[in-house]
């Protein structure tokens, strides 16, 4: 599969991600851009423009499986052809992507009921990248064991509207409660992300 801002040795099957620990690549998943043209915001603070990726790895010398996500800086729109030295002066350094900082946080509170961080790198490009000095960032979170509850629109295709009523009350007791807890650790989930839910019917975790 083609990823217009990812080489194929960063996300091919087989690929490394050296962080803290290595990450072999298994599958890359979707890409989504986040592309403004040059001259768009204000001049003396101008949006960054970036490409996100997510990859499915596995820990070297392990079966442990992540979900890998790549924040990578890209140059504003119409700049792309420009050498780099001029697309290095578009360079930017973040803070920390929102959600490592709210992994990190739930990790140290030890969470049963959000993924665990297991690695990350904020670092930037080398000479040779797209957006020379950008930023190149890295999460890692663990792949939670289960089943999505909705992986898509249709009702008919829908894991949660297909359960029998007595199940979907018990996974609406667990949300309740989820979601109460997560507010006093200060985190408020977004209700357009319902669809990440993930159900463990053996253990009983939402």
């Amino acid at each position: 599969m083609h990823y217009r801002w990812f080489a194929q040795s960063e996300v091919a099957s087989g690929s490394s991600v050296q962080l803290s620990e290595t990450w072999t690549v298994l599958e890359a998943c979707h890409e989504h851009v986040f592309q403004y043209y040059a001259g768009e915001g204000s001049p003396a603070n101008p949006p960054s423009s970036y490409a996100t990726i997510r990859l499915v790895c596995e820990k070297l010398g392990s079966h442990v499986k992540a979900h890998v996500r790549i924040y990578k800086q890209i140059p504003a729109g119409g700049t792309e052809a420009e050498s780099p030295a001029v697309r290095g002066q578009q360079a930017q350094t973040w803070d920390d992507p929102p959600e490592l900082v709210a992994l990190r946080a739930l990790t140290r509170e030890k969470s049963q009921i959000t993924p665990r961080l297991l690695d990350s790198k904020i670092t930037s490009q080398g000479e040779s990248g797209l957006v020379p000095g950008g930023f190149l960032d890295y999460v890692v979170w663990e792949v939670v064991p289960g089943r999505r509850l909705a992986s898509r629109i249709t009702v008919e295709e829908n894991t949660f509207w297909n359960m029998e009523l007595d199940k979907r009350e018990l996974i609406r007791q667990h949300f309740r409660k989820n979601y109460l807890q997560l507010c006093k650790w200060g985190y408020m989930p977004l209700h357009g992300r319902a669809s990440r839910l993930v159900w463990d019917a053996e253990s009983g975790t939402l």
